[in-house]
């Protein structure tokens, strides 16, 4: 007599013991989908005037790519969306204990998430595929994923030493804030699980929400350039141009390799400039300083060159050297005694003579010394030598400080 009681009581210690079943979790849906007719439409809040709370978290897996010139980055990251739907509660002791419920996402009723700033077409989060999950006081976690692609505005004052604030801005369409109020879930931001780039490091993420004119929450992603690479590709190679245009003025004018070695140098600085503008947005409000540098250069170039060939065309002439400049060319060289010069002969013999420069002292001051050259004492090439010497000097003198003042400027931020 006792024996289907005993039974029915042993059945429902094992179930218990294993946990809800699929007819709890039938039932459960039936529940909630059929008998409380769920509308998936409306806003799932019995008091329409109170907006719904959205909180929303970003989490960043992967940055795939941070181009400059197009200004747009593409990074791999999941919303956390949370909210409370009033009209999907149980009580988990009905259902043997069913805490929570898993739902595609296209049964219920979800915030139209959307990127503002998308490169591509501004479309809702979320796939069919994707699933809702629901506790039994009604909140609900949805994780859409997907690989967005934001426009940025880059600031390359500080190339390749700049940090970046990149923004995705989250929107839902077709509420206003007094139907829908947008929150940072938890921290806001994740990025453990950040996958490293190559090229780029991921300081903070950080958030804002706004109300007007749309729900809308801003992360913000700051990011670092490694500048190893541009260090070693572009910089050491400009740094080792600019030393062979300091050498220009090595080459002897008779050589005949001057000029052509001055615009080969040149024509290397341009090709440079063209290269890093390629990498860099077309931007008027900031400036690279390297870019700047290079056209510093550029411009220091096409001076050199331009002198090349007037020291060579002074070189050949054969007339006297005017009273004023043997006098200029050696104070100029800060040369106390002598001068070694070279003598071309007027046809194919050369032989190299040391001339005397003459020094006299003031009497009134013994520290003013006046330089004394007869036109006959200095010829052209000699001229030029000691011009040659000067221009090296005050090139090189030139380029180390630009470079000095270039590395202080890109490092001082």
């Amino acid at each position: 007599m006792y024996l289907p009681i005993n039974i029915a009581i042993v059945f429902a210690c094992v179930q218990s013991s294993f946990g809800y079943s699929l007819q709890n979790v039938s039932s459960l849906r039936r529940l909630l989908f059929e008998t409380n007719r769920y509308d998936k439409i409306s806003r799932p809040m019995q008091n329409q005037s109170v907006p719904t709370d959205v909180y929303i978290a970003l989490n960043v897996y992967v940055i795939y790519d941070v181009l400059e010139a197009a200004q747009t980055l593409k990074v791999s990251a999941s919303l956390d969306v949370s909210w409370l739907d009033e009209m999907l509660t149980w009580r988990p002791v009905d259902f043997d204990g069913i805490q929570t419920c898993v739902y595609p996402q296209d049964n219920v009723w979800k915030p139209a998430v959307a990127l503002k700033n998308t490169v591509n077409d501004v479309k809702t989060l979320g796939d069919p595929t994707l699933n809702v999950i629901v506790h039994p006081n009604g909140t609900m976690l949805w994780k859409p994923y997907q690989v967005f692609e934001t426009r940025c505005t880059f600031d390359i004052t500080y190339y390749p030493f700049d940090k970046q604030s990149c923004e995705m801005i989250f929107v839902t369409w077709g509420y206003t804030s007094s139907g829908i109020r947008l929150w940072g879930l938890g921290e806001g931001a994740y990025w453990d699980d950040l996958t490293p780039n190559q090229a780029w490091t991921l300081k903070h993420v950080g958030y804002a929400t706004f109300e007007e004119p749309m729900p809308m929450i801003k992360f913000y992603l700051m990011l670092e350039r490694k500048p190893r690479y541009i260090l070693m590709n572009l910089i050491l190679p400009l740094m080792i141009l600019i030393s062979l245009n300091t050498c220009v003025f090595l080459l002897p004018c008779n050589s005949g390799e001057r000029t052509s070695f001055s615009v080969t140098v040149f024509l290397a600085f341009t090709v440079f400039g063209t290269i890093v503008h390629g990498t860099l947005p077309v931007n008027s409000e900031n400036v690279s300083y390297l870019s700047i540098f290079i056209l510093a250069h550029v411009l220091e170039s096409a001076l050199i060159t331009i002198c090349s060939i007037l020291l060579i065309r002074a070189d050949r002439r054969t007339d006297e050297v005017p009273d004023w400049l043997p006098c200029l060319t050696s104070r100029l060289c800060r040369r106390a005694k002598r001068i070694s010069v070279e003598e071309n002969d007027d046809e194919t013999e050369h032989e190299t003579v040391k001339k005397q420069i003459h020094c006299i002292h003031d009497k009134n001051d013994k520290n003013h010394v006046v330089g004394r050259l007869s036109p006959t004492e200095m010829d052209w090439p000699s001229v030029i030598q000691c011009l040659d010497w000067c221009l090296f000097c005050l090139v090189a003198f030139v380029n180390v400080l630009l470079t000095l003042v270039f590395f202080l400027i890109i490092r001082m931020k």
